[in-house]
This record gives structure tokens, C-alpha cells and sequence, in this order.
């Protein structure tokens, strides 16, 4: 059956749910190997100078999904995770967060498995992840967007079911 699975975790009730049937699935499948990751989107931005005859004006860039995301408002329709306000919110803390907060869920049931975090476009990362580390199959949570956002950027599960190479599973 399934040799080698990760599962998406963002922080997210959907991504909770996702690890919760991740763990089931490894107590029926002991020799299954699990993998749980999570991606580190945050928008760095570059500032470049675009040229306009004698003036240069400083044009700003974003990682964003979609050519129409740059013009949503921010947090339009997003529920997932949000650490407290008073957490650093460097991207090493961050994700030594969430590190701390997958590793007591798997803790809590006794779980062995790699955590992982990554950097970059969660789609991306995940389906090359995927690739590299020939997973069976993955595990996510359903879109923590609603609304126009998923409309404009689309939801990282709709993508991953689209270009992974490997099973998907999407729990709810």
C-alpha cells in the first residue's frame, strides 16, 4: 500500500485535520514512513529600479500566486493560522513554531516522523517534495481560503491535485 507519506501542515483546521488521518494512517501502516512539512511563504520582497527616461522609480516585488493576488485586500477571506501577536515573527521563529506545534501533535500520539520546513510557492514546494522524495501519497487539508481570494489566487490544493505526481488525499 502506502510507503512513504506527507502531509501539508500550515496550521490551518484543515491542516490539523490532515495530520490527524496522516497519524491514523501510519498506526494501521507501521511501516509506513511519514513526512510532515510546511512551507514558509512569506513575501519576501525585491526592489528593483525601472527606468523611465532620466527618472527611476523603485518597483517592488512580491512572491504572489496569481497576477490578480497583488490586488487583493490583505486577509480577504483567510482563516488559517495566525501566530499571536506578541510572537517574533521572524522566519526562523515561525517556523520553529510551527516545528514545535506539528511535533507535539505527533508527541501526543506517540508518532515518529521527519518535520520539515520549507521555503517558497506552497504549490510548488509541495509537488517538488513530492518528486524528490518519491512520496505515495499526500495528505492535505481542504483550502483555508474562501471566496474572491480563491477565485483570484486559487487554492494550494487545487494546484497540488493538478500537477502532483503522487495520490492525493483531501481531507475535510
Amino acid at each position: 500500500m502506502y510507503k512513504n507519506i506527507a502531509v501539508a501542515y500550515d496550521g490551518s483546521e484543515g491542516s490539523r485535520i490532515a495530520l490527524q488521518k496522516s497519524v491514523e494512517f501510519v498506526k494501521a501502516l507501521p511501516d509506513t514512513k511519514l513526512s510532515v512539512i510546511y512551507v514558509d511563504e512569506d513575501h519576501r520582497e525585491s526592489v528593483g529600479y525601472m527606468d523611465a527616461g532620466n527618472a527611476s522609480a523603485p518597483v517592488v516585488s512580491a512572491n504572489v500566486d496569481s497576477n490578480y493576488a497583488q490586488f487583493m485586500p490583505p486577509g480577504l477571506g483567510d482563516e488559517g493560522f495566525r501566530p499571536p501577536k506578541d510572537h517574533d515573527d521572524t522566519t526562523a521563529e515561525y517556523s520553529k513554531h510551527m516545528h514545535n506545534s506539528i511535533q507535539q501533535q505527533l508527541d501526543k500520539h506517540n508518532i515518529k516522523a521527519s518535520v520539515l520546513a520549507l521555503e517558497g510557492n506552497a504549490a510548488k514546494t509541495i509537488s517538488a517534495f513530492i518528486e524528490e522524495q518519491n512520496i505515495d501519497l499526500l495528505v492535505i487539508g481542504n483550502s483555508g481560503k474562501s471566496g474572491l481570494q480563491k477565485f483570484f489566487v486559487g487554492s494550494v490544493s487545487k494546484k497540488l491535485i493538478k500537477d502532483s505526481s503522487s495520490s492525493i488525499l483531501v481531507v475535510k
